[in-house]
């Protein structure tokens, strides 16, 4: 999917502010922020009144993992295999442009808000990344063994855990998905009637993660390693 829309940095900078002053409040009176997600965030001496560059953010990531973050002229969401072949070298493409204030709820397109807030903290850490890397590993293994039933499990995973995912951590129920610090899909996931515990039979239902609206259903696992254990099951079956 493309977008016609164009850059414009002192445009891009004040909506980042605003999102980013309006989202967080939100997280914050929930209680969802992760401490994975703050600890990795607070590496990145990210400025809340700007719009980061990639360059900036390949800079304050490297000392921690070794990722560098490739700007793009474009909008679009890169299949899946192509997404984490980026993801398997340790490269991550951003989007061009940040959504607007009015599209804080929903933004029907793929945009740097969701690309920074949403991804990089995570990456800055190394229990995440190293997760990253075994799913973006996996998934290429068995794309290019063509394993559908294997790719089915995996979507699941980069769509209702990696995106729409909760966590289970000692200081309480936490937001793991990338979709939740961008999106006020948030509030959907952290009421109890929406919470599904992640099993075995959701990982092989084949539900796929829909991008074009809220999914109206989050699944809370347990912890970083169960997650890990799950990826690595699907890797000794390829």
């Amino acid at each position: 999917m493309k977008s016609n829309r164009t850059f414009d940095p002192t445009v891009d900078d004040q909506h980042w502010q605003t999102l980013f002053e309006t989202h967080f409040q939100n997280m914050q009176s929930l209680n969802a922020i992760s401490t994975l997600w703050i600890s990795g965030f607070s590496k990145l001496g990210i400025d809340n009144s700007k719009r980061p560059l990639a360059e900036d953010l390949t800079k304050a990531i490297q000392p921690y993992e070794p990722y560098t973050f490739i700007q793009t002229s474009q909008n679009i969401i890169l299949e899946q295999i192509d997404w984490y072949r980026h993801i398997a070298n340790y490269e991550m493409p951003l989007t061009s442009f940040v959504r607007t204030p009015e599209e804080l709820d929903y933004c029907d397109e793929p945009d740097i808000w969701h690309d920074i807030m949403g991804h990089i903290p995570f990456l800055a850490e190394k229990a995440y990344s190293e997760m990253y890397q075994l799913l973006a590993k996996t998934y290429i293994q068995a794309y290019e063994s063509q394993r559908s039933d294997l790719l089915s499990e995996l979507g699941f995973i980069g769509g209702m855990l990696i995106e729409l995912g909760l966590i289970n951590e000692h200081a309480g129920l936490k937001a793991f998905g990338a979709t939740f610090y961008s999106s006020t899909e948030v509030v959907e996931a952290f009421k109890p009637e929406n919470q599904l515990v992640f099993t075995k039979e959701a990982l092989q239902s084949g539900e796929s993660y829909d991008r074009h609206s809220f999914q109206g259903k989050y699944y809370i696992f347990d912890s970083m390693e169960q997650l890990v254990d799950v990826i690595n099951d699907i890797n000794q079956r390829l």
